[in-house]
């Protein structure tokens, strides 16, 4: 009885002891609070910060048991090297991998359409006919022009990629989109110049653009943000005609194609609204004054056949051949507008709505002469007539008054990316 009685004597004394142990570590927590407040009050938070830190310390040595803590949880796939938590993360930051579906369509616009519209042009050339299309480049032609049909198909459905990095600062990245588009113009003309005529002209385009770009991330609030844009583009504009009248006996082919590297600049206003929802709306523009151009005309009038510039009838084969020489100085300008609409089901899926505008602006300065190639003494005569009657149109008198050839794509696009 004795011992038992001592033990539960030892055991209360304990108890005491450590109940106003804890009670004075309490009460001492409680006067630190008071003036972590008066400190903060005071205008000092660094300070009040710092004796928070200390209550919290006191209390987790109270109240938390290290018997019954819960075991520190380690994901299967930390120590591989490339994975974060089950997300791909690697040159500390994230990567995106995604595609767009576009339904696009253009408009093409060439500076002078008509050589009636033009009195310099309808006496250099001494009869009428059409002189181009608003697509190529150098492809003047001679067709009847009493009636005409056009069969042009200014719509095409392509692929786009984009890739885009994220750093895991949410300051800067880098993103890299490819753009292409192709489209066709089939031209019929029905006429009567010496008996009656018929022609036929098609002509195919094909443009291809990269765009690498950093951006810099500027937040304005928790779910807005601006986001500036510093690149390159790199891309080609290719333009394939032939024109074919067997009724005048003249056949012609036309290439030409246009290379550019420019620097590009823009910007984009991000706006996230509900959870999984948000919207971009910005553009960039791009400018060089560098890009350069090469042609080719290839032009076949058979022994009989009329000719492109008089209208009458030729005694010999004319074969001839008009191409640049040199790569040929062109500016670039164009501006690209874009609006699209984000949804994120998952953290790693995200699709994208959205509508896109291009517009491409260009000038070329064909300051000299081009190479030309003939079959014989009456070819070669009729190639210098065609430069001749072509430069009034065409940028060869390199004045300021040459047209700025144009065209614009317009997109509306469907995409998808996966959010590593």
């Amino acid at each position: 009885m004795k011992l038992r009685f001592v033990s539960n004597f030892i055991f209360c004394l304990w108890l005491l002891g450590s109940t106003n142990l804890l009670f004075a570590q309490e009460t001492k927590a409680t006067e630190m609070e008071l003036e972590a407040e008066s400190f903060e009050e005071r205008g000092y938070p660094k300070k009040a910060n710092l004796i928070r830190e200390k209550i919290k310390r006191i209390r987790k040595e109270n109240f938390q048991s290290n018997k019954y803590n819960d075991p520190v949880y380690i994901p299967p796939n930390q120590n591989l090297p490339t994975t974060k938590n089950g997300s791909l993360e690697f040159m500390n930051g994230t990567w995106e991998f995604g595609f767009r579906f576009l339904s696009q369509n253009a408009e093409f616009r060439s500076g002078k359409e008509w050589a009636l519209d033009d009195g310099r042009v309808a006496f250099q050339s001494g009869s009428p006919y059409f002189p181009r299309s608003p697509m190529g480049y150098q492809n003047i032609r001679t067709l009847p022009f009493q009636s005409e049909w056009e069969d042009t198909r200014k719509n095409s459905s392509t692929f786009s990629p984009r890739i885009s990095y994220q750093h895991s600062s949410k300051k800067w990245g880098i993103e890299y989109v490819y753009m292409q588009y192709s489209t066709s113009r089939n031209f019929f003309s029905i006429g009567d110049i010496a008996g009656f005529q018929l022609g036929f002209q098609t002509d195919r385009f094909y443009s291809a653009d990269h765009k690498v770009s950093v951006l810099v991330h500027d937040e304005y609030s928790h779910n807005k943000r601006f986001v500036w844009e510093f690149g390159l583009r790199m891309g080609s504009l290719n333009t394939n005609s032939s024109q074919n009248s067997q009724t005048l006996g003249q056949t012609g082919l036309f290439r030409d194609t246009i290379q550019y590297v420019a620097p590009s600049t823009g910007f984009k206003f991000v706006h996230q609204f509900f959870e999984n929802y948000s919207y971009e709306l910005g553009g960039d523009m791009f400018f060089t004054p560098a890009g350069n151009l090469k042609y080719r005309r290839d032009s076949f009038t058979s022994s009989g056949g009329v000719s492109r510039f008089g209208g009458e009838r030729t005694t010999t084969d004319e074969v001839y051949s008009l191409f640049s020489e040199k790569r040929i100085l062109t500016t670039i300008v164009g501006l690209n507008l874009n609006a699209q609409l984000n949804w994120v089901p998952s953290p790693n899926h995200k699709f994208h709505l959205g509508l896109q505008a291009i517009q491409y602006n260009w000038r070329a300065n064909e300051s000299q002469a081009p190479g030309l190639r003939a079959l014989n003494q009456e070819s070669y005569l009729a190639g210098v007539r065609d430069y001749y009657v072509s430069s009034a149109y065409y940028e060869a008198d390199g004045g300021k008054d040459r047209p700025m050839r144009s065209y614009g794509i317009s997109n509306l696009y469907f995409g998808y990316t996966y959010v590593y």
